[in-house]
């Protein structure tokens, strides 16, 4: 069974503390067993729990991903990497539904039952801060396949095909709370901030959807030679479409941003117009991930850190 099939079946949840403790301790214990170092990191603010695989402040290159799910939402989280005023005009859509939905339920109340101004206000407040953390916060998303259980499945699949004295020169990281403002890399970055200044690291957030591999460069990772020897390793496509752009061409809202040489691999559908997104992300109906681009990544990446 691949990583990304078992990880659907046992830990296919992990928002609460219990589930992410229940994940972390499979995750251990499993590389331990293979006789890889990988330990809990608690961040020193307390608050977040990264996996650490190896030592990334040695490394020659570190891969990521974060590990925790997000909450339930009625508007899926559609990336857009390529379509930045279509991507943030989306964004107000939640707000507006939002407003129409607390100023109804405030007028019903304030002006046609109570008529009381005070009443208004106060039932727009409780509507609209109950509905946000309602479609926000509250629920579990019960479905997670590619948000972002196939970027954790990336990182198993390389760890898997890596010879044991590659191990040496690349590490691994899976972080906590990405979904609650990418927290656990912030914290992890602050934390070890002179060994990450200057480290090239390559996150992986929803890459098992789609054909079209997208690859976004920080400014300080562009000029790079492992970025270079990235581009240089994805040469077999099989099917595949790669673009290899910069931040200012694209946008992918994911933990490799709080690293200076952070780079983020995102997959992507591709419209009859030719939009890139990705779909379906914290909503019930994320159960589309394919088993091809993890193969598809894991030996193209390993393929890197040979040449590095």
């Amino acid at each position: 069974m691949t990583h990304l099939d078992y990880l659907n079946q046992k830990y296919s949840i992990r928002k609460t503390a219990e589930e992410k403790n229940l994940f972390r301790s499979y995750i251990i214990d499993s590389l331990q067993k293979k006789g890889i170092e990988a330990k809990v990191e608690r961040t020193k603010d307390g608050k977040n729990d990264n996996i650490v695989i190896g030592d990334p402040t040695t490394a020659k290159a570190v891969f990521t991903a974060h590990y925790d799910t997000p909450a339930q939402s009625i508007f899926p989280n559609i990336m857009m990497p390529k379509s930045r005023v279509i991507f943030y005009a989306y964004q107000f859509v939640p707000i507006i539904f939002l407003l129409i939905v607390s100023f109804g339920f405030a007028f019903l109340m304030g002006g046609l039952i109570i008529k009381d101004e005070r009443v208004f206000y106060l039932s727009f407040l409780i509507a609209y801060y109950g509905i946000f953390f309602g479609i926000m916060r509250a629920f579990k998303n019960k479905n997670n396949f590619n948000d972002n259980t196939s970027g954790v499945a990336t990182v198993l699949s390389i760890i898997d095909k890596l010879a044991p004295e590659e191990f040496n020169k690349v590490a691994f990281i899976l972080f906590d709370n990405e979904e609650k403002g990418k927290k656990g890399s912030k914290a992890y970055f602050k934390d070890h901030k002179d060994e990450m200044l200057d480290k090239f690291l390559l996150n992986f957030d929803c890459v098992a959807n789609g054909e079209n591999v997208i690859f976004i460069a920080q400014k300080e990772a562009v000029n790079s030679d492992e970025y270079q020897k990235l581009q240089t390793s994805f040469k077999d496509v099989n099917g595949f479409a790669l673009e290899f752009l910069t931040h200012k061409q694209a946008d992918s809202n994911s933990d490799h941003k709080n690293f200076p040489k952070g780079v983020a691999c995102v997959v992507c559908k591709r419209a009859k117009n030719g939009l890139l997104y990705t779909p379906y992300i914290h909503t019930k109906k994320d159960i589309v991930a394919n088993n091809t681009n993890i193969e598809f990544l894991s030996k193209n990446t390993c393929i890197f850190i040979q040449k590095i």
